[in-house]
């Protein structure tokens, strides 16, 4: 029986230890090939080896190309005040919706909030050319507001807030309406306290959404000291010369380090919301 188990135990710790390769092995060869040239990028990869995932004789040259000749600094600024912004405001607009769909009875409050989910189906590309629209109509073309602006009104966030909300015993709510509380301060003296993890969730996955976005950063903004880091990192170079791969990889590596950092700092709460707001899977 002791055996048994301790295959068992075996087996296991084999099978996460694939499944993690399989996660930091394209993560693993994007970091080590930003510490390579162009040429022995090519030679580590054609046949593959084990050199690909491990800088050997690694340079920092593609990062001094990277911070010398890009705005890379400009576009994580950039980025980092969109992806800010927009956690904001979502958080703000989303909290709002939620506590109205659950704690103001109104006639069709079922329809409103199950149409807003509906519009969580409709692909980015399907919306791209109104959002244009509108958006240039605002004048907010090549703003970094207008980056963040379409993405605020969350279903998604509005779910994931309107489940936590509806879980609140309402008798703290009562008590503070006896005492004379309208529904502001009873939104953000009694309810917002209490939903700090659904929060921190929301923002979480808010920020990674706003910091990955490629194609509506694409669209919308054509002047590069507004640019946000996904697209100035796909646009380095010289359109009429070959990528040089080694310095996009480093521009990537850059990219991600903020994201990592952040995961790591907040995980506990993201495990928290993700379990204890109706979205188990």
């Amino acid at each position: 029986m002791k055996t048994l188990t301790v295959k068992r135990g075996l087996l296991v710790a084999f099978v996460i230890a694939l499944i993690l390769c399989c996660f930091l092995a394209p993560y693993a060869w994007i970091v080590s090939s930003s510490f390579k040239n162009q040429l022995t990028l090519f030679n580590d990869v054609t046949p593959l080896s084990w050199k690909a995932f491990f800088p050997v004789n690694g340079t920092i040259e593609n990062y001094q190309t990277l911070f010398e000749r890009t705005n890379v600094l400009t576009a994580l600024l950039n980025t980092a005040i969109v992806s800010g912004g927009q956690v904001a405001l979502t958080l703000l607009l989303c909290s709002m919706a939620a506590y109205s769909l659950t704690r103001i009875k109104f006639p069709g409050a079922k329809i409103v909030f199950v149409l807003i989910l509906l519009t969580f189906l409709l692909p980015i590309e399907a919306m791209m050319v109104p959002l244009y629209q509108v958006v240039s109509g605002l004048g907010l073309s090549n703003t970094l507001l207008g980056i963040m602006i379409p993405w605020i009104a969350s279903p998604f966030g509005l779910f994931l807030l309107k489940q936590a909300f509806e879980e609140l015993p309402v008798e703290l709510e009562d008590a503070a309406r006896i005492d004379g509380a309208g529904h502001v301060r009873i939104f953000f003296s009694i309810v917002l306290p209490n939903v700090k993890v659904p929060m921190l969730t929301l923002g979480l996955i808010t920020f990674l959404f706003s910091w990955n976005s490629f194609l509506w950063p694409l669209v919308i903004v054509q002047d590069p000291a507004n640019q946000i880091i996904q697209v100035a990192i796909a646009q380095q170079g010289s359109p009429t010369q070959l990528p040089n791969w080694g310095e996009t990889f480093a521009g990537a590596t850059v990219a991600t380090v903020p994201l990592i950092l952040l995961f790591l700092l907040l995980q506990k709460y993201f495990t928290q919301g993700m379990t204890t707001s109706g979205i188990k899977g």
